[in-house]
């Protein structure tokens, strides 16, 4: 290998990315609409009938370079470099105790610069040791403990990091604006020696009167003097507004007021009210402010948006038609780069917020730069980001899609390139085995992927089956498009065996064969009303009008919130003293589900059962109290967790001078996340 193609590779490494930049050819076009209509309810005919279909989103994708998602926009003095805002988005566990952004935060800042036109940064750090007694932390078990409200502003003496870090973003040709909590640009509430700033306490408390007009203008110079470029406006006084955009050079952002967020909207549409409303918040701000921000939802996913229809795009729309001159800019769950290029070319908007496409693909925007939108890593929308879990640790940032997303740098720079090209075979057609063979490929290696079922995406096929799962079911087509354009050669239908791969003389074998289903002793029984979990996606018309759960933790719950969405009246009857496992829940990561199914007046769940037998329709079981009581249903679910296939792994031991284990059958993953960090630091020792 020479040393250009060894750089070449260690770059695509470090990046975390899965494309190459080979041509997409007719035959593998036709090979990954084969493979996506193989998996597909009903097999071709339904896949070819599906709206946007993986193969035609593909051929959308390809080539595409979003001309007006990427176009400059002057916004008075200044020129954006395209019309991108990237969001207030915490990396609670990037910054650890130190009181000054470490080069992991200030690297993240610098990648967000590469992609979007103004760069949203968060100021926060933990307060020095002497601020808390220390043996008292020692007995705290929360994962925000190191995590405060204090900003570095209040610390001039570690400012200077702060700087640079803003100018790390100019230096990107970005435009910097400050996001503290919510983009709330209020004094801060402690003094520079840690006390409390009683006064601006006592405002933030709304126990005083609020700041005056000369005040609000003091602060907006203070911050652009600081480095800052975009202003986020907090105040009902519109003359303070005027002065700041008479008195400053800032670019002065508003965000739509709106109880939106706090609330649960089936289907996902904006009333005519609250489209009405935003009208008139955006007409009494024409001429004064530049950009209306508008985010109507926090985080969300594909249990409460439709697929490429983001809930705040009706406001900018309605903004729009309404012909008030005020730049929209709508953001949440803008996360595919050629949808959000239609909506800025159809005039529904001027701008759009993305942010954590930004984690999941670092080279989103250079990718589309290059006509190659196929080649963008989707994000999922999981909430990950945030935090896998709030309740157990580790604690740490993470991005499911993208293993190297808030790794600290030495972690990366122990990824070395191989010497030599080697044959290597991949056991497995999971996310897992795609991703694995995506990584020895870009390695160098000449890879088979072998897969025992007749298409690729293990798990993850159920995502062909229902709406509540389309950013997983993006991500799977993402994954087999990405296998067939970088030439793994793939074997479908083909049961690989350890004497099988011994003969093919593999100088390498990656085992990601996965984990299987286990069944409880009530399905063996062979009713008819009775059914597997991973059966009520692919066989959704069997279910009745009343679903009765058996099972808890995150994916039972998720599928039945899909029940209650597709109209079923659902009773879960969870064994453990949790609904969802602690370590499951971060701060977004189940939210929007959880706002469904506890607002959902057909959704019972009760905790720490033992179920003692199914008769006909009728489900009798004990509660925690030792109670026996029963249910009756048109349908019953049942959910007893994954095993990993661990005996049919070890068995390709010896079918190659390096076996690997990867993913679920190693026993140590379990979730997305982990299988492809398992698989790509698996996949980088080949």
């Amino acid at each position: 290998m020479n040393l250009t193609k060894s750089l070449i590779q260690r770059r695509h490494l470090l990046l975390g990315a899965m494309g190459s930049t080979c041509a997409l050819t007719c035959k593998k076009l036709g090979a990954f609409a084969a493979q996506i209509g193989a998996s597909a309810p009903n097999g071709p005919a339904q896949a070819a009938a599906a709206p946007e279909n993986a193969s035609s989103a593909v051929l959308k994708a390809a080539g595409n370079r979003c001309p007006h998602l990427l176009s400059p926009l002057r916004i008075r003095n200044r020129m954006l470099k395209n019309r991108i805002l990237h969001t207030v988005a915490p990396t609670y566990f990037m910054q650890g105790p130190e009181n000054f952004p470490t080069e992991l935060y200030r690297m993240h800042y610098s990648n967000m610069a590469k992609n979007a036109g103004i760069v949203t940064i968060n100021t926060h750090y933990q307060p020095p040791a002497n601020r808390f007694d220390v043996k008292e932390d020692l007995d705290k078990d929360s994962a925000f403990y190191h995590y405060s409200d204090r900003t570095w502003d209040d610390t001039p003496l570690v400012y200077n990091y702060v700087n640079e870090m803003i100018e790390d973003i100019h230096y990107q040709g970005s435009l910097v604006l400050y996001g503290g909590n919510t983009g709330d640009l209020s004094p801060a509430t402690l003094n520079p020696d840690g006390s409390p700033n009683e006064a601006a306490m006592a405002r933030a408390r709304g126990e005083e009167k609020p700041q005056t007009d000369d005040e609000i203008l003091a602060e907006a110079k203070a911050y652009e003097k600081k480095g800052y470029d975009v202003y986020t406006l907090r105040t009902p006084s519109l003359e303070a507004v005027k002065r700041i955009r008479n008195g400053t050079n800032l670019i002065l952002l508003a965000r739509l007021n709106t109880l939106r967020e706090q609330e649960v909207h089936l289907p996902p549409k904006a009333t005519a009210a609250e489209l009405d409303d935003a009208v008139k918040q955006a007409k009494k701000l024409e001429g004064l402010v530049d950009i209306f921000w508008i985010r109507v939802d926090g985080h969300p996913n594909a249990w409460d948006q439709d697929e490429g229809k983001p809930k705040s795009l009706a406001y900018a729309e309605a903004i729009k038609k309404a012909g008030i001159k005020i730049i929209t800019c709508p953001s949440s769950g803008f996360h595919d780069p050629v949808e959000n290029e239609e909506f800025i070319a159809s005039g529904k908007t001027d701008m759009v917020g993305m942010t954590t496409p930004f984690f999941a693909d670092p080279e989103l925007v250079r990718k589309v730069r290059e006509g190659r939108a196929d080649d963008v890593l989707p994000c999922i929308a999981c909430g990950d980001c945030h935090g896998i879990s709030m309740n157990s640790r580790p604690w740490y940032s993470t991005c499911a899609v993208n293993p190297t997303w808030g790794l600290p740098p030495y972690q990366l720079k122990s990824i070395t390139p191989p010497k030599i090209s080697k044959k290597v075979a991949v056991i497995g057609g999971g996310p897992a085995g795609m991703r694995a063979a995506l990584v020895a490929t870009e390695r160098g290696h000449k890879v088979t992927l072998y897969e025992k079922s007749s298409a690729l995406g293990g798990q993850q096929k159920i995502s062909d089956y229902t709406h509540t799962r389309w950013t997983f079911r993006r991500l799977k087509d993402y994954l087999v498009h990405q296998v067939q354009k970088n030439g793994v050669e793939v074997q479908l239908s083909t049961k690989a065996t350890p004497e099988m791969i011994k003969a093919k003389d593999y100088d390498a074998v990656l085992v990601a064969n996965g984990a299987e289903t286990v069944f409880s002793e009530f399905e063996s029984q062979g009713k008819e009303n009775i059914f597997n979990l991973m059966d009520t996606y692919t066989n959704k018309k069997a279910l009745g009008k009343n679903v009765v759960v058996i099972g808890g933790g995150k994916f039972a719950v998720e599928a039945a919130v899909t029940m209650l969405l597709d109209g079923h009246k659902v009773t879960m009857l969870a064994p453990g003293k949790d609904l969802v496992e602690p370590e499951m829940e971060g701060p977004h990561n189940m939210r929007n589900q959880a706002r469904i199914y506890n607002n959902s007046p057909d959704f019972t769940a009760i905790l720490q059962t033992k179920v003692k037998n199914i008769i006909g329709g009728k489900v009798t079981y004990t509660d925690s109290t030792g109670k026996e009581n029963s249910v009756q249903a048109d349908s019953i679910v049942i959910w007893s967790g994954l095993k990993p296939r661990m005996d049919e792994a070890e068995k390709f031991i010896g079918s190659a001078d390096e076996v690997l284990f990867l993913g679920d059958c190693t026993g140590m993953a379990g979730t997305l996340q982990k299988a492809f960090r398992s698989a790509f630091f698996v996949a980088s020792q080949v």
